[in-house]
C-alpha cells in the first residue's frame, strides 16, 4: 500500500498552482496539507481548489504544516519565513534562492537549522549542473563562473535594476553585467539563477550578465565553468510561465523533483 506524505506551500500565484497540479497529476505519494498565502481571498481559492487547508500567518501555520515546507512565493517570502521555519525543525525547499545573496541572512538561516536539526534545501530552479558546480568546489582552486541570462525586454520591466533607463523592446541590449549582490538587487524576480550558480560552486565573484531580446523566445540561461580541474558550458532553454513570464514552468518542478527525491530509495545528483 503507497505511503502518502504531507507537504505544505509557502504562496498560491502561478508557481504554487504549477507544483500542486504536479503532485495531483504525477505524485500521488504527496498530498498538499496547507498553504500560507498573503492575499486570503486567494489563498482560499487555492485551498478549496487543490483540498488543503488555507492559512494567513506563520503563527498558525507552524501549529501544524507538514515536516516538508516549499517556498513557492518570492524573495521576501522567505526572508520573513525561512528562519521560524527552520527554528521548528523543518526541511525547507527553496524557489527564492535570490534571497541567500544576503550573507547575514543566509548564515543566519544555516545557523538556525543546525541547531534546530532543520535543512535548507536549494533547488536548481530554471538551470541545472548545479551537482557539478558543488562537485567542482570541493577542489578549491581559483576557477572562474559566468552566468549569462537572455530574456525578453517585456519580462524584465519594473525591475529596479532598469530604473531611469529607457528599455528599446526592439533591440537585443546588455542591460547588465557586473557581480550576484548587485544583479539581485537590480533584477530581483530575474536572476535567481546567477545566486544558485554562485552558493553551489562557493564562487561570491561569479559573474552575471543580462540580456534583453526580443527574438528570446525562451529564458536562455549559459553558465561557463573554468578552471585546472575541468572546463564546462551549459546552456538552458527555459519555457516562460504563462501565468508569470519572469519566471519558467521549470522553477516550480525542480521543487517537486526535490521533494520526490526526499522520499524516494533512489536518488539522483
Amino acid at each position: 500500500m503507497q505511503t502518502i506524505s504531507s507537504v505544505s506551500i509557502i504562496g498560491s500565484g502561478s508557481l504554487a498552482n504549477v507544483f500542486a497540479n504536479v503532485l495531483h497529476d504525477f505524485l500521488p505519494e504527496f498530498k498538499l496539507h496547507s498553504v500560507l498565502g498573503r492575499t486570503q481571498g486567494k489563498a482560499q481559492a487555492f485551498a478549496s481548489k487543490y483540498n488543503c487547508r488555507a492559512v494567513f500567518n506563520i503563527e498558525d501555520f507552524l501549529k501544524d504544516a507538514a515536516p516538508v515546507v516549499v517556498e513557492l512565493a518570492g524573495g521576501l517570502a522567505l526572508k520573513e519565513y525561512a528562519l521560524p521555519i527552520l527554528k521548528s525543525g523543518r526541511t525547507l525547499i527553496c524557489l527564492s534562492t535570490g534571497a541567500f545573496a544576503d550573507d547575514d541572512f543566509k548564515q543566519e538561516a544555516i545557523r538556525i537549522a543546525a541547531e534546530n536539526n532543520g535543512r535548507i534545501c536549494i533547488v536548481n530552479g530554471a538551470v541545472g549542473g548545479l551537482d557539478f558546480l558543488q562537485t567542482c568546489s570541493l577542489q578549491h582552486g581559483e576557477h572562474e563562473l559566468i552566468i549569462e541570462t537572455t530574456k525578453s525586454p517585456k519580462s524584465l520591466l519594473g525591475a529596479p535594476g532598469l530604473e531611469g533607463i529607457n528599455l528599446d523592446l526592439a533591440k537585443r541590449a546588455v542591460v547588465f553585467e557586473g557581480g550576484v549582490q548587485e544583479a539581485i538587487k537590480g533584477f530581483p524576480k530575474n536572476i535567481n539563477v546567477g545566486v544558485i550558480t554562485a552558493l553551489a560552486s562557493e564562487n561570491p565573484q561569479t559573474k552575471v550578465r543580462i540580456v534583453a531580446d526580443p527574438a528570446a523566445r525562451s529564458n536562455t540561461h549559459k553558465i561557463t565553468y573554468r578552471s585546472a580541474l575541468a572546463d564546462a558550458t551549459m546552456e538552458f532553454f527555459g519555457k516562460p510561465d504563462p501565468a508569470n513570464p519572469k519566471s519558467s514552468t521549470t522553477a516550480a518542478l525542480s521543487a517537486a523533483a526535490c521533494l520526490k527525491n526526499l522520499y524516494s530509495p533512489i536518488t539522483f545528483w
